[in-house]
């Protein structure tokens, strides 16, 4: 009897023991480590000016939200408005054109009544050999007074198009973070940028990642990330995991895309992702 109860309490001992190996590798998968990381805009942009000069207006204020190709601000222009006057002047000018057109009709009517007659004997060949050379030499200006012409129309093209780049449009749309220059300040070659930009449409978090926890993660996987300090969880997608693995940290950079378009996720709050050990 005594024998048969021990053999029980075996079998009993047995199944617990399994029943604990069972929960404990059940637990120990279940693991997962927090790995913490911040946001950053998508996109920061110094927007730049290829014209130099004196800062005339700046159009937009810090913080302001600015659509895509907005005007942001505008470069002095008085002598390239006065540049653009001569041009046009110059262009629309047609006293020369005017002239040479009646050359030309003046040397084929010479040249037209000399062969005439020529052909009667009453003109020498030389007197017709001059005629057309005086022909063709008209021709010739009036070809190249036309080629000014269109040089002139294209001085004034190149001024406007110039003129149009003196107002610095937005690239994208985003914020305003920083005003580089205020209006008297000369914008230099060297120092073209004048406003910064920020998309927050879409944040990119950024985790340090062991090489191990990287390799659970493919593009484009989507991903959970809370926000300890605002409480907030949403779900982003893997945009970037770097081929490289910094020396130094043995981390690897992961970048999580997420949906931002209501503006209630602050670019650097700190966020953090769930991954196995």
């Amino acid at each position: 009897m005594k024998s048969s109860h021990r053999s029980a309490d075996l079998r009993l001992l047995s199944f617990q023991s399994v029943l604990i190996a069972v929960v404990a590798l059940a637990c120990r998968s279940s693991l997962a480590t927090e790995v913490q990381g911040y946001t950053e805009p998508v996109r920061t942009i110094e927007v730049a000016s290829d014209e130099t000069g004196t800062v005339a207006e700046v159009l937009v204020q810090l913080g302001q939200t600015i659509e895509q190709g907005q005007p942001l601000l505008r470069l002095n222009s008085q002598v390239h408005l006065a540049q653009i006057e001569v041009a046009k002047q110059q262009m629309n000018a047609q006293g020369r054109l005017d002239a040479a057109k009646a050359e030309v009709e003046l040397t084929s009517a010479r040249l037209e009544k000399i062969e005439s007659l020529r052909k009667s004997g009453h003109a020498r060949q030389a007197e017709l050999h001059r005629a057309a050379k005086e022909y063709k030499v008209a021709e010739a200006n009036l070809r190249s007074v036309v080629e000014e012409m269109e040089t002139r129309r294209l001085e004034h093209d190149r001024l406007l198009t110039q003129m149009s780049r003196r107002v610095i449009h937005a690239p994208v749309t985003g914020i305003v973070t920083e005003l580089h220059k205020e209006p008297g300040e000369f914008v230099a070659p060297n120092k073209p940028e004048v406003i910064t930009l920020v998309q927050l449409d879409t944040l990119l978090a950024n985790f340090a990642l062991l090489g191990s926890q990287a390799e659970q993660l493919t593009t484009g996987q989507e991903i959970e990330l809370q926000f300890p300090e605002s409480g907030q969880t949403t779900s982003g997608k893997v945009h970037f995991i770097s081929p490289v693995t910094d020396a130094e940290s043995g981390t690897v950079l992961v970048k999580i895309a997420i949906g931002n378009a209501d503006g209630s996720i602050r670019s650097g709050a700190r966020c953090a992702i769930q991954l196995k050990d």
